[in-house]
């Protein structure tokens, strides 16, 4: 499940650094890119439950699950998913989940990225069993994949990315519940966020990087939603005050302000995360 969630790294937000072109038919009948994602969605057979039922043991549930719950009759996990086939919101296993991913990555044309990514994943599993003597779980393969991918984008100076990752990371944290983790690492994608990360490819001239620097705090600053949102969910399950989130945040983001020499002073970037939060 992890490599589909390293294989969709920005699905959760994605960097304000350009737009992906759409074809789009000004005719009645669909354009050549419609066809053919629809051809490639009708050679799936549909998978999983469209009624409230588990596809583990067949049970009738209360109600129809918005997102990943364990079964009240068997106690396996049921995973929610929009299968590409006719897409549906349907109930399915972990494995079925993953075959789905598998056919969306086909639909979207990203199978061969999809399939190295997944090679890449069974690779970093055998390297750190090798290292440690035992298998690792699949939290830990993504957390060594993540640090890697980190210091790849911090080298060609792709900030977008490498705040995209540090998010996954705190995803990971959440997910554990290491929630001081989680805070902190959210509160820094916040303040990375708020010196507007770009993407620049390992641009090293200096005329060129005066006219695309990898931080542009005036157009490309944001606070997104979903992060704020998790930042608060953490915040009333730890009970944390006002007070104390100020101190994480300054903590941490004083030590990226260093590290990447970023332009927001910290002060600043706190004023515009606690109008956010509070």
């Amino acid at each position: 499940m992890l490599v589909a969630l390293l294989f969709f790294i920005a699905s959760f937000r994605k960097r304000r650094t350009g737009r992906a072109s759409v074809s789009v038919s000004t005719k009645s009948h669909p354009s050549p890119q419609h066809r053919i994602v629809r051809k490639r969605k009708q050679k799936f057979e549909a998978i999983g439950n469209t009624d409230a039922m588990c596809p583990h043991c067949q049970s009738a549930l209360d109600k129809m699950p918005g997102r990943k719950k364990k079964c009240p009759h068997c106690g396996d996990f049921i995973f929610v998913r929009a299968r590409p086939s006719d897409e549906q919101r349907v109930l399915v296993t972990e494995a079925q989940a993953e075959v789905i991913e598998e056919q969306w990555s086909i639909v979207n044309g990203t199978h061969g990225e999809y399939l190295a990514e997944k090679k890449r994943f069974a690779d970093e599993r055998d390297r750190l069993t090798q290292r440690v003597g035992k298998e690792p779980s699949d939290n830990d393969v993504a957390w060594s994949m993540l640090n890697q991918d980190m210091m790849g984008y911090a080298r060609q100076r792709n900030w977008g990315l490498f705040c995209n990752a540090k998010f996954q990371m705190a995803e990971i944290l959440r997910k554990e519940s290491r929630l001081e983790d989680a805070l902190g690492t959210y509160l820094e994608v916040c303040y990375i966020d708020l010196n507007g990360p770009c993407n620049i490819g390992g641009v090293n001239d200096p005329q060129l990087l005066k006219e695309f620097s990898p931080w542009d705090p005036k157009n490309n600053a944001m606070l997104a939603p979903g992060i704020l949102d998790r930042i608060s969910e953490i915040i009333k399950k730890m009970g944390t005050d006002q007070a104390e989130i100020q101190t994480i945040f300054s903590e941490r983001a004083t030590k990226l302000k260093q590290s990447l020499r970023l332009p927001v002073a910290v002060s600043s970037a706190w004023r515009q995360v606690h109008e956010a939060l509070f």
